[in-house]
């Protein structure tokens, strides 16, 4: 992990209520997908490992920027042949 200082009036936008996306995934590659909404990551967070069982997951925050995308944030998917690289 690298760090280093940054200005802060280089941000242009923020988003104050975040939107998450949850994939839950078994060990036969099945997948289940909510959006949560409501809640701060923290509670995201909780909410996946309440919920994901004997299964892997994802959870990415959504940005609404040229229809929309999704930002990583925790775990990583099986299906991605490249995620075993990261």
């Amino acid at each position: 992990m690298d760090a280093i200082g940054i200005d802060p009036r280089d941000q242009t936008w923020e988003i104050d209520r975040p939107r998450y996306r949850v994939y839950f995934h078994d060990a036969g590659g099945a997948s289940e997908e909510y959006e949560l909404s409501g809640a701060d990551v923290d509670a995201v967070l909780a909410w996946a490992e309440q919920q994901r069982g004997s299964r892997t997951y994802v959870v990415y925050a959504c940005v609404p920027e040229d229809g929309l995308g999704l930002i990583r944030l925790v775990g990583h998917d099986p299906n991605d042949s490249d995620s075993s690289a990261r």
